[in-house]
């Protein structure tokens, strides 16, 4: 989920969003533009919820420690992924590990297991854009740039 969803919209995530999440197997989350989406989870997020769950308030976010501002939270992940990145990121890697960035390598292994399903580049396409909560396919081709043109495009 973390890779689907945009960072503030994890952070936003409380025991009551954390709760129904594990019910229906999928975070409904306010988005970007203030539009809600789902995001659906897997057994290692659920397990993370779950942790998380168990040592977090009622009524708590589960990712923003009580009087700390959301934007500082945040900064506080961002500073983290900046600090270990050298001794995680693939040596060969020319460009550096962002959260932004995981979005963009959950984009490009989606559609590619996707494909290699056998659904078709174009519909692999639209799902993920779907999931990561984007309208439009046009601004998945973003994120699916380390995959040759050809077939994210779907052409």
């Amino acid at each position: 989920m973390v890779c689907r969803a945009r960072i503030h919209e994890c952070f936003r995530i409380d025991t009551a969003i954390a709760e129904q999440a594990l019910r229906g197997n999928a975070v409904t989350i306010k988005g970007k533009g203030g539009k809600l989406r789902t995001v659906p989870i897997n057994e290692s997020i659920r397990i993370e919820l779950q942790k998380f769950l168990a040592v977090t308030p009622r009524g708590h976010k589960l990712f923003v420690p009580d009087n700390v501002p959301t934007h500082h939270a945040i900064g506080r992940l961002q500073q983290y992924i900046y600090q270990v990145r050298p001794k995680i990121q693939d040596t060969d890697s020319t460009r550096p590990i962002t959260h932004h960035g995981l979005r963009h390598s959950y984009a490009a292994r989606t559609w590619q297991e996707l494909v290699d399903s056998g659904v078709s580049p174009f519909n692999a396409s639209l799902r993920v854009s779907q999931l990561l909560g984007h309208e439009c396919p046009d601004v998945t081709r973003i994120y699916l740039a380390s995959i040759s043109k050809d077939g994210a495009d779907g052409d």
